[in-house]
């Protein structure tokens, strides 16, 4: 590695992990300042509180890894522009290119890195804080914590019941089946089985409900129902409790989902979209340096460093903005998942562009 590359990597290294510190510990105060309170209320042991906060650690830094790297940039550039570190080099022949590239060569492994977190780390630690936020506030579900994503049981008594699928933002559950069975020998009693069940009033509604009654063995009599109130020993918030959500979901999980839905003929585009910001989340710290390189490049005056941070600030903040913006229109389905996951990253990239068609090296 040349000198030059060298010695913008250990600068880089050195003010990132000062940035990601002190913008997840923020985070981190934020949070517990924000929640402690109505923790402690709850009095849970001392171990549960503190493994409570820190399971949010991973996703913290997922969140805040693309504005350590922001920031990271702005101060590394501007600092060594404001020393005429970057006159210099410019001077002697080296191009541009040349600065820039150790970044961004940093920023893709920074990238790879943030895939990783957000892959095997951060889904097991949501799971996890899911848990003690149910034993903290006393609503732990008796749903099995051992499912699988498609496929929920329960049991109750002698009677066991399985989800195939739950389906959060219509509050409905799918593809139930109801096993009911002797307590004294233990033997089937009765099996139904109900396509639909939606959660209303606090009742479930079902449709389509078929019911069989077996004695030794054979089936003795069945029933078909068009629809009913399902008395089920389980609410929705059992469900929306223990069910897992995109952020505890990896990759392949969260596809096989998407699947299932898809195959049912069920609406999928919020988790279609969360399924693509998997990959262009972790991203976006390239797309974003990308477009300050120019900016903190630029000669100046005076140190900069200041403005060059309100600027860094002001185009993170754009970029969430636009994030929320294009999500919130995938999982409405006015834009198309891909492009409502990857849109921040292509309107930043385009504004790269223009930053660097318009700055004078």
């Amino acid at each position: 590695m040349k000198i030059i590359s060298r010695y913008i990597v250990d600068e880089f290294l050195q003010v990132y992990l000062i940035s990601i510190t002190a913008l997840s510990g923020l985070y981190i105060i934020v949070n517990i300042f924000e929640s402690l309170k109505d923790v402690i209320a709850r009095q849970p042991s001392v171990n549960t509180i503190v493994m409570y906060y820190a399971t949010q650690i991973p996703g913290i830094f997922y969140q805040t890894i693309p504005m350590a790297a922001l920031l990271t940039v702005v101060i590394v550039y501007t600092v060594m522009s404001r020393n005429n570190e970057i006159g210099s080099l410019l001077t002697t022949g080296i191009s541009p290119f040349t600065i820039i590239k150790p970044t961004v060569f940093i920023v893709l492994i920074l990238s790879v890195l943030h895939f990783v977190l957000g892959e095997y780390v951060v889904p097991a630690a949501n799971i996890r804080n899911a848990e003690l936020d149910a034993r903290i506030h006393r609503t732990t579900s008796s749903l099995s914590q051992n499912f699988k994503v498609n496929n929920i049981w329960f049991k109750s008594d002698s009677d066991i019941y399985r989800v195939g699928l739950f389906i959060p933002w219509l509050d409905t559950i799918k593809d139930i089946t109801i096993y009911r069975f002797s307590k004294d020998t233990n033997t089937l009693v009765s099996r139904t089985d109900v396509d639909t069940a939606v959660w209303k009033n606090g009742t479930w509604d079902a449709r389509d409900i078929y019911s069989r009654n077996f004695t030794n063995g054979a089936q003795t009599a069945y029933d078909f129902s068009g629809s009913t109130v399902l008395q089920l020993p389980f609410m929705l918030s059992d469900f929306k409790h223990t069910g897992k959500t995109p952020d505890e979901m990896d990759y392949s999980e969260l596809r096989s989902y998407i699947h299932k839905l898809k195959d049912e003929g069920y609406s999928y585009a919020p988790y279609d979209v969360d399924l693509n910001s998997k990959i262009s989340y972790p991203l976006s710290s390239l797309f974003v340096i990308l477009l300050v390189i120019p900016f903190s490049l630029k000669k100046r005056k005076t140190s900069g460093v200041m403005l060059a941070f309100g600027v860094s600030l002001a185009i993170g903040f754009s970029y969430w903005i636009i994030m929320a913006l294009s999500m919130s229109m995938g999982n409405s389905e006015i834009l198309n998942a891909v492009l409502a996951a990857w849109l921040p990253n292509l309107v930043t990239l385009l504004a790269a562009g223009v930053a660097v068609f318009v700055t004078q090296w």
